[in-house]
C-alpha cells in the first residue's frame, strides 16, 4: 500500500515538474509574431541582394545607392530606444500592430517610388516601422508564454527568423531575374497585411503600470547616438576615407556618454536603465547577445560572400547553398526550446552552440576552394545547429531573475546593444574581407576574415560562462 502511494506521489511530482504544453491560442500568437518578424528580416536580406540592380536602374554608384540600406538602418536605430516606454504606455500588442502598419505603408511606398531620393525616404519610413518589431516580439512572448513555456515559444518564433537570411538571397535573386525591381519591396505586402489584420485578434494587449513621463532628452541622446554610431561604423566598414567616419562616431560617443551621465543622476524614467546591469543573468545575456551580433552575424554574412566572390556563384546560387545552414537551424531550434523549458542548463547549451559554430568556421577558414562539397555543406549544417543553440537560450536567460515590470526596459536595453553589435560586426567583416583580399585570391582571400570571426565566437564564451545554469524556480 505504501509502495503504491509512493509511486502515485512520484508520478504526481513528475507531472508537476513537467512544463505545460503549448495550447492553441499560444501557438497562433507565436505564429503571428513569427510571420511579422520574418517579413521584416526577409525585406532586409532581399534588399541587400538588390542594391546592385537598383544602382543600375537609377544610374547611381555604390556609395549613393547604399543609402537605400543606410536610411532603413538609421531609422530603425532612432526608434528602438522608445520601445520600452511605448510598450508600457500603449501596450506591446498595440505597438506591434502599429509598427507593422507603418512598415507595410513604407513597403507600398517603396514599391511606388519614382526616383532614388523618394526610395531612400520611403525606406526610412520602413525602418521606423521595423525598429520596434523585434524587441516588441520578445516582450509579447514573455507576456503570452510565461516562464514555463518561454523556451519553446521563443524557439517556435526563431524558426522563420533563422530561415529569413537563407530565403532572402534565393527570393531576391529570383525576383531580380524575373520581375520588376518594385517587387523587391512589394513581395512582403500580402503577408504583412495578413499579420496586421490578425495581430489585434490573437495578441492580448497587456498594459503595465502607467509609465513615467517620456524622457524626451534621453530618447534623443540614445536614438541619435545609436543612429550616429551605426552611420559611422557603416562608413568605417565601406571603402573610402576613414576620416568620413570620425564625425558620426564622435557624435555617437558624446551623445551616449551624455545619456549615461544623465541616467546616473536621474535613474527613474531613463531610456536605458543602467541599474539592470546589476543583475548577473541580464548582464551576461546582454554581453553574449552583443558578441553574438559580432561573431555569429559575421559568420552568417561571410559565408554567402565567400561563395559569391571566391567561388563565382551568383546570389541565387549562393542563397541556395545556404539552405544547408537553415536546415541545421530548423532541426536544432525545434528541440532546444523544449530542453530549455525542461529546466536544463542554458549555459551548457550556449557553450555547445558556440563550439559548433567555431568548428564550422575552422572548416571554412581552412578550405582550399569555395565549392559546396560535402565538407562545407556539412559545416553549414553544423553552423546552423550552433546558431540555434547559441541564440535561443539567451532570449530566455535575459529575464531569468528580473521582475515582470522590468521586462520592457530590459528588452529595450538589450535591443540597443544588439543593434550596435550588428553594426560593429558588419564593419569588422567588411574590414577583414578588404584587408584579406590584398595579395590573395580565391578562398585564401577570406581566410583571415573567417579566423577573425572565429576569434569573436571564442570571446563570446567568456560571458557565456556566467549565464545561469538552470531556469529560475517558480
Amino acid at each position: 500500500m505504501s509502495g503504491a502511494a509512493t509511486r502515485t506521489a512520484g508520478a504526481g511530482a513528475q507531472e508537476a515538474a513537467r512544463p505545460p504544453g503549448l495550447d492553441g491560442p499560444l501557438v497562433r500568437a507565436a505564429l503571428v509574431l513569427a510571420l511579422g518578424a520574418f517579413v521584416a528580416l526577409l525585406d532586409t536580406t532581399v534588399v541587400g541582394v538588390a542594391l546592385h540592380g537598383l544602382g543600375l536602374r537609377f544610374g547611381a554608384g555604390p556609395a549613393v545607392v547604399q543609402w537605400v540600406a543606410t536610411a532603413y538602418l538609421l531609422a530603425m536605430s532612432a526608434v528602438i530606444p522608445a520601445t520600452g516606454w511605448a510598450a508600457r504606455r500603449f501596450g506591446a500588442a498595440a505597438c506591434w500592430t502599429g509598427s507593422l502598419a507603418v512598415f507595410l505603408a513604407g513597403s507600398v511606398l517603396c514599391g511606388a517610388a519614382w526616383s532614388l531620393g523618394s526610395l531612400v525616404a520611403f525606406r526610412a519610413v520602413q525602418g521606423l516601422g521595423a525598429g520596434m518589431l523585434f524587441p516588441l516580439m520578445r516582450i509579447l512572448v514573455v507576456q503570452v508564454a510565461g516562464p514555463q513555456r518561454m523556451g519553446r515559444t521563443m524557439s517556435l518564433i526563431a524558426v522563420p527568423v533563422l530561415l529569413a537570411p537563407v530565403a532572402g538571397p534565393v527570393l531576391g535573386g529570383a525576383v531580380l531575374q524575373g520581375l520588376s525591381w518594385r517587387w523587391v519591396f512589394l513581395l512582403n505586402v500580402p503577408v504583412c497585411l495578413l499579420v496586421v489584420l490578425l495581430s489585434p485578434l490573437l495578441l492580448p494587449n497587456v498594459r503595465g503600470p502607467r509609465p513615467e513621463r517620456l524622457d524626451a532628452v534621453g530618447l534623443v541622446t540614445v536614438g541619435a547616438g545609436l543612429a550616429a554610431g551605426v552611420l559611422g561604423l557603416g562608413r568605417l566598414g565601406a571603402a573610402g576615407p576613414v576620416a568620413g567616419a570620425l564625425p558620426p562616431l564622435s557624435a555617437a560617443a558624446v551623445l551616449l556618454a551624455w545619456h549615461g551621465v544623465r541616467a546616473r543622476r536621474r535613474p527613474v524614467g531613463a531610456v536605458i536603465d543602467f541599474g539592470l546591469f546589476r543583475d548577473r543573468a541580464f548582464s551576461a545575456s546582454t554581453a553574449v547577445g552583443l558578441l553574438n551580433s559580432l561573431g555569429l552575424y559575421g559568420a552568417v554574412v561571410l559565408v554567402p560572400l565567400f561563395f559569391q566572390r571566391a567561388g563565382g556563384y551568383d546570389p541565387l546560387a549562393a542563397g541556395t547553398i545556404m539552405v544547408a545552414q537553415g536546415a541545421g537551424a530548423g532541426v536544432a531550434v525545434l528541440l532546444v526550446g523544449r530542453v530549455v523549458d525542461a529546466r536544463s542548463n542554458p549555459r551548457a547549451l550556449v557553450l555547445a552552440g558556440l563550439a559548433l559554430v567555431a568548428a564550422a568556421l575552422v572548416a571554412f577558414a581552412t578550405a582550399g576552394r569555395a565549392e559546396p562539397g560535402p565538407l562545407l555543406l556539412g559545416a553549414l549544417f553544423v553552423q546552423g545547429v550552433g546558431l540555434a543553440l547559441a541564440a535561443a537560450p539567451v532570449m530566455v536567460t535575459l529575464y531569468h531573475s528580473l521582475p515582470p515590470a522590468a521586462v520592457a526596459a530590459a528588452t529595450t536595453a538589450n535591443a540597443v546593444s544588439q543593434q550596435l553589435g550588428a553594426a560593429i560586426g558588419t564593419t569588422v567583416v567588411g574590414l577583414l574581407v578588404r584587408h584579406a583580399a590584398v595579395g590573395a585570391a580565391g578562398a585564401g582571400a577570406f581566410r583571415a576574415a573567417f579566423w577573425g570571426a572565429l576569434g569573436f565566437v571564442v570571446l563570446t564564451a567568456v560571458p557565456a560562462a556566467f549565464l545561469p545554469a538552470g531556469r529560475k524556480e517558480g
